[in-house]
């Protein structure tokens, strides 16, 4: 708890309700409740804390709620009362027995391949909706069929 009275940090108390975009050179303790967007070096959720919108830290540790966007630059430490959810980008992570994490999970520095997995299997619905098209082109090719030997019979 000594960091949290350091200069640069940021305290949010239980009962306290706090909203709008907070950037904290050091260490955002949450007990109470933040909603926006916190840009910190360290971000601690504590047990009774809630945070609800964009976290940015190096370092984030959640005992309490945080939903949204997280993005923890070097380490997730998530504890066995801890939940996550949103989209959720990490470079280390560790989730105690009983933590929960929900939702787009994505390594630092690889969110782009996740879209492009999804843009292979985009392929996937295109390939079968050309099948609904070689529908027609069959039943075109009966016209075609019964066209032919009506040229055909005039020619014999």
């Amino acid at each position: 708890m000594a960091d949290i009275n350091t200069p640069g940090s940021l305290l949010v108390g239980e009962g306290v309700f706090m909203q709008g975009t907070m950037r904290v050179p050091g260490t955002a303790s949450i007990d109470g409740r933040l909603e926006g967007e916190l840009t910190a070096d360290t971000v601690i959720i504590q047990h009774n804390g809630a945070m609800d919108g964009r976290t940015t830290a190096n370092h984030v540790r959640v005992a309490g709620v945080l939903n949204n966007t997280t993005i923890a630059n070097k380490t997730l430490l998530i504890e066995t009362s801890g939940r996550i959810s949103g989209s959720i980008t990490y470079e280390e992570l560790e989730i105690k027995k009983g933590g929960a994490l929900q939702g787009g999970i994505y390594k630092v520095g690889q969110q782009a391949p996740a879209p492009a997995m999804s843009a292979r299997f985009a392929p996937a619905a295109p390939a079968a909706a050309p099948s609904a098209p070689a529908v027609a082109p069959e039943a075109a090719a009966p016209a075609v069929v019964s066209q032919a030997p009506d040229s055909a019979q005039p020619e014999a």
